[in-house]
């Protein structure tokens, strides 16, 4: 059985600039940061899951273009290290 954990990831204003619905055919720019902050959790061995309701073929072709690299429900606050360290402390209810 695969011990990685998982890092679940939001597209829309954490992987992207997101600045609005603006169609299905608008995808806003990536954030600054984002691609360093997916190679990170890469680099922690994190199986990474990227969030979204936007089409996966969209999607993928996005992160394609972009460069990025494919439950610990840690909220994201606009800040990648943060964030990073916060995913580093974080245990679940039943660890210690």
């Amino acid at each position: 059985m695969n011990e990685r954990r998982i890092a679940c990831v939001d597209l829309n204003g954490v992987l992207d600039a997101y600045t609005g619905w603006r169609g299905a055919d608008h995808f806003d720019p990536p954030r600054p940061g984002a691609r360093a902050f997916l190679e990170a959790l890469a680099a922690c061995d994190f199986h990474v899951v990227v969030f979204t309701t936007r089409w996966p073929d969209d999607v993928w072709r996005w992160l394609k273009e972009h460069g990025f690299v494919d439950d610990r429900a840690v909220c994201f606050r606009g800040d990648f290290a943060d964030t990073l360290r916060e995913i580093d402390r974080f245990a679940a209810h039943w660890e210690s």
